[in-house]
């Protein structure tokens, strides 16, 4: 029994498959299949049923907890080989925070520290989901509450929320009217637009799109450049596009029939004693600071 055959066993595990997970691992469904098989061999029996469908037996799944002890105990000790001089810190964000509110303490954190090695990754939540799992970044800042199994017992060192508001460029805001109802908006609007960045997309949003005469599900760079150029409307995140708002560029539509949307997200630490790390301490404290500056910091737990 050696780490690969664990890893590749909790990779299984985690995507349904032994096809992603060889995926994932970089390595062929052959090498996944052998290591299975020789994991088996060590613990007397089949650990999962091989099928359309992968599942676990009822031995593989007395023997997960057990392996993703063993994982755990040794990605703690790679991490704290690996940060041994307190001189690396790993950040992820998700796509929509980076810009607004990741950003600024992170160059402000490197210019005070030039000689910290700092690794900042941006992702979608389940990709940092994916990180934190694995044990790969310091401090997060993801979709919350979270919902991930694998993360049961992860706290929030803060709670961000964000109002949303219903975007459109100038043009087409005139074209609608002031004070409008949503019957007027989606009278007049030619597209409807929502984005991935929402862990549980809200009712109101969903309800929205069927009322709509077309409706999409797009990247959010694409549907910004959308709704700036007239072409559709949706909701965009008010600390994102402040700047835009104040200049004019952009129009909250606010209709007066739609509730206040919100989405919330948290900064969390990737592990239960990585605040005792002054650096990753203070890294996080800048993020709390940007996070009360921009009026979107909702709950300090720290």
């Amino acid at each position: 029994m050696d780490i690969d055959q664990l890893r590749s066993f909790d990779r299984i595990v985690r995507d349904g498959s032994f096809t992603k997970a060889a995926a994932r691992m970089n390595v062929t469904q052959a090498t996944i299949s052998t290591r299975i098989r020789t994991l088996e061999s060590h613990v007397g029996g089949t650990l999962f049923t091989r099928g359309r469908k992968v599942e676990l037996t009822e031995r593989g799944a007395t023997f997960l907890p057990y392996a993703r002890r063993v994982l755990a105990t040794l990605l703690e000790s790679e991490d704290a080989l690996r940060n041994v001089d307190r001189g690396r810190i790993a950040l992820a964000s998700l796509r929509s925070l980076v810009d607004p509110l990741a950003t600024p303490p992170v160059l402000d954190f490197m210019r005070a520290h030039p000689r910290v090695e700092l690794l900042f990754q941006e992702g979608r939540h389940r990709d940092i989901a994916e990180w934190l799992h694995d044990r790969r970044i310091d401090l997060a800042i993801m979709g919350w509450p979270n919902f991930d199994p694998l993360l049961e017992t992860l706290e929030p060192i803060a709670i961000i929320r964000e109002k949303a508001v219903l975007a459109a460029a100038p043009a087409l805001a005139r074209e609608i009217g002031p004070a409008p109802t949503l019957d007027r908006v989606f009278a007049v609007a030619p597209h409807f637009l929502s984005f991935y960045w929402w862990q549980v997309t809200p009712d109101a949003v969903t309800s929205l799109r069927h009322r709509a005469r077309t409706a999409s599900e797009v990247l959010f760079g694409s549907g910004r450049a959308l709704i700036a150029s007239g072409d559709a409307i949706g909701h965009l995140l008010e600390a994102g596009i402040a700047d835009e708002l104040a200049r004019g560029e952009l129009v909250d539509l606010a209709p007066i029939d739609m509730p206040p949307i919100w989405r919330d997200s948290a900064l969390v630490a990737g592990a239960s004693d990585a605040l005792s790390r002054p650096l990753v301490a203070e890294l996080a404290d800048r993020i709390v600071a940007r996070a009360s500056a921009l009026g979107v910091l909702h709950a300090d737990r720290r």
